[in-house]
């Protein structure tokens, strides 16, 4: 929901460790669909599926926030000046971020509610610890933020919330086709006018099967390896190509 901008950006001072702050809330009843996801080549379409109750005694103000978080990594922005590049380094934040909220929830909840449920998008990047205190660090989420919204990776448009009888809520959250393998937290919070009344996270393991994870494991851990198998293709396509060209 592009309504959710104000409340992921709005409010980007604060560090991550500020997220969750607060008494341990009580937990509502969630469980996802499917606990692990499988990851194969050009996949597309894939959600992951989160059942949630409700906030007891549901009125006009109350509602749910959703966000699929993780894995966390080291991350680096860089900017780009007439004295030349500048660069700042979180040591983590999440290398996916999709969240959605109820409207009562856009509407009502303030971003730094937002901030302490966890579901603060800039907020979740840390950066080093001298530079807490940096007067450009709102700056430099606002820009890491958006760099994730254009790479696919973070998103505020495309998790739905469905209401279903008896206060049930159902979370369809989109997979981006680029989220590495790894474990991802989902979270769900519970709000009433503003405030939240309650909280679930679940774990959610993405693995990839096939030639996928073998190229994805030689990228990653063997780029060497990878490279020259890379070469070895490209030169081999090519030789083909010409081969047949001729004939």
């Amino acid at each position: 929901m592009r309504r959710l901008l104000p409340i992921l950006l709005g409010l980007l001072a604060p560090a991550a460790d500020a997220q969750r702050e607060g008494p341990q809330l009580p937990a509502i009843v969630a469980g996802l669909a499917e606990e692990t996801v499988e990851v194969k080549i050009n996949y597309s379409g894939a959600r992951v599926v989160l059942f949630a109750t409700g906030p007891a005694e549901d009125n006009e103000g109350s509602g749910i926030a959703v966000a699929l978080i993780g894995p966390p990594q080291p991350q680096e922005v860089v900017r780009l000046t007439a004295e030349g590049e500048e660069r700042f380094q979180f040591v983590s934040a999440p290398s996916v971020f999709a969240i959605a909220a109820e409207p009562q929830v856009t509407g009502a909840v303030a971003p730094e509610v937002m901030i302490q449920a966890g579901l603060h998008a800039a907020a979740s990047a840390t950066p080093r610890a001298n530079q807490l205190d940096s007067p450009e660090l709102p700056a430099w989420r606002a820009a890491f933020v958006n760099l994730k919204v254009d790479q696919g990776l973070y998103s505020l448009d495309e998790t739905v919330i469905d209401r279903l009888e008896g206060g049930l809520r159902r979370a369809r959250i989109a997979l981006p086709p680029d989220a590495p393998p790894g474990d991802y937290r989902i979270r769900a919070v519970a709000f009433r006018n503003g405030e939240r009344i309650g909280e679930s996270e679940q774990v959610l393991k993405l693995v990839r099967s096939g030639m996928d994870a073998t190229l994805f494991e030689l990228a990653t851990s063997h780029g060497v390896v990878y490279g020259f198998i890379a070469v070895l293709l490209g030169t081999l396509v090519g030789a083909v190509g010409a081969w047949a060209g001729r004939r």
